[in-house]
């Protein structure tokens, strides 16, 4: 594996300028293959998902996440901790807080799309327990609200604290 992690990031070090430019001018067809090319490069390293966003500190950031497990946030942060030092970028081994989720859509158990907004929810974290106020998922399936209330929980709290923090999200 550590094979593996030195020459991604050497690939990426070769191609930084090239990634910078699909990414500011490429076209959406460009665009689709860049993210095809990530993809079969991060999926080598087993079940991950990336996403590049502007950066913080820098230009931009590529977060490399663990899919709120465990094990792959260990890997994850052996992955960036091996990360080049490059002018444009930063290397993120988690997703972020972000106290504002944007709504977005699941499918419940019968394929039907359901619209999250999770903009009125309220998230309360207390010894390992989120409780979650919202009453828009009183509604929903139970998969389909677990599954929603993860998703929101991870993004408002922050990958990393939901994996090594959290133990149980219900609903109140």
């Amino acid at each position: 594996m550590n094979k593996d992690i030195v020459k991604f990031w050497k690939w990426w070090e070769k191609n930084d300028a090239l990634i910078r430019k699909v990414l500011e001018q490429g076209s959406e067809t460009k665009m689709m293959e860049l993210k095809e090319h990530f993809d079969r490069k991060i999926l080598s390293f087993g079940h991950f998902t990336w996403e590049i966003n502007e950066g913080q500190s820098k230009l931009y950031s590529f977060v490399l996440s663990p899919n709120r497990e465990f094990d792959r946030l260990q890997l994850s942060k052996k992955i960036i901790k091996n990360a080049p030092e490059l002018e444009h970028w930063e290397f993120l081994y988690a997703k972020l807080p972000n106290k504002n989720p944007e709504p977005f859509k699941l499918y419940d158990e019968n394929q039907d799309p359901v619209f999250i907004d999770p903009s009125d929810w309220q998230i309360e974290f207390d010894e390992g327990v989120v409780k979650v106020t919202a009453d828009e998922l009183s509604t929903v399936d139970e998969e389909t609200r677990q599954h929603a209330m993860d998703l929101v929980t991870t993004a408002y709290l922050g990958e990393e604290f939901r994996i090594l923090k959290v133990k149980e999200i219900v609903l109140v």
